[in-house]
């Protein structure tokens, strides 16, 4: 009898799912910023930090956010944008500038130990989706075959199937790592929008914040 061996579906998703994974981490600023908290702009406000020096930058807001720091910035200046309670605020201030930077240090190192495990996530991807394409190869020889090559091809089925669970074994702790870092990540967000908004406060009562309506 002669078996034909398929590419199971949840290894095709697997494949597909981790080399999607680093585009997912990719950050989308200008050169290389981190977006956090997004989708919670509009309870919390907005705030764009621009790296003196660099298009670099770290926002939480939408895209109109960052076109107006944008528009805001002299040449490669540091600044901090932000939309609170109403008011638009613009922050030049050296010392505050460098708060803020601290502020989100954590959030930026744990989105490189993030982006490094989607980069290992997409090369097990590969390898699951190449061990799938010698797999398929197999499966049309077989449909063909003769019964003792048919038997040869099985056994060569059966060597890539068990490599196959085990890089899925793999990708599986992978990804139970990216969603623990996911958590984190979420509490850092919460935490740093918490001491920036104390650290605009304190800006403006300093008269170191600009209206920028």
């Amino acid at each position: 009898m002669t078996t034909i061996f398929a590419i199971p579906p949840t290894v095709r998703r697997k494949a597909l799912a981790a080399l999607a994974a680093i585009s997912c981490l990719i950050v989308t600023s200008q050169s290389a910023g981190v977006a956090a908290g997004a989708a919670q702009a509009g309870d919390h406000g907005s705030y764009v930090l621009m790296r003196g020096g660099t298009q670099r930058s770290v926002m939480s807001g939408s895209t109109d956010d960052l076109r107006r720091a944008r528009a805001l910035r002299a040449g490669r200046e540091g600044l901090l944008y932000v939309r609170q309670g109403g008011a638009a605020y613009v922050i030049r201030d050296a010392e505050t500038l460098r708060r803020a930077e601290e502020i989100f240090a954590p959030q930026q190192a744990l989105g490189a130990r993030q982006a490094e495990l989607g980069s290992r996530q997409a090369a097990l991807g590969s390898r699951q989706a190449a061990l799938g394409g010698e797999q398929a190869r197999l499966a049309s020889w077989q449909a063909n075959a003769s019964p003792g090559r048919a038997e040869a091809l099985a056994r060569q089925q059966a060597e890539l199937g068990g490599r196959q669970d085990a890089l899925g074994r793999q990708q599986d702790a992978l990804g139970r790592e990216q969603d623990a870092l996911g958590r984190e990540q979420e509490r850092l967000s919460r935490q740093a929008d918490t001491r920036l908004r104390a650290l605009v406060t304190e800006a403006i009562q300093r008269g170191v914040a600009q209206r920028a309506d």
